[in-house]
């Protein structure tokens, strides 16, 4: 594709935008005790970090040694720096049991 027809391609189409939805309790029924009300979840987001490939596979090596992912290990480390990080937080979506 030449980059005149890339141009023309990309003109045509909307820019991408981010439409962040409000965050609020969300009601569940709960087997045999009636409604629950769930507290209100901070939405996830991405980080990308370019860091040198040796620091990137020290990282890794330190995960594995702990038995804890990568981002697991990242969220204790910005924990050290007096960030609040909960939990919660660490253990992420996967592999939560939903009751």
């Amino acid at each position: 594709m030449t980059s005149k027809k890339l141009g023309a391609l990309l003109r045509s189409v909307p820019p991408a935008t981010v439409v962040e939805a409000p965050v609020s309790s969300v009601v569940e029924p709960s087997p045999g005790r009636g409604v629950r009300v769930a507290p209100a979840v901070d939405p996830e987001v991405p980080l990308q970090v370019l860091v040198p490939a040796g620091i990137r596979k020290q990282l890794a090596l330190k995960a594995a040694e702990e038995g804890q992912s990568l981002r697991a290990l990242m969220l204790r480390a910005i924990r050290s720096l007096g960030i609040t990080v909960t939990d919660a937080d660490i253990k992420g979506k996967r592999g939560r049991q939903h009751t």
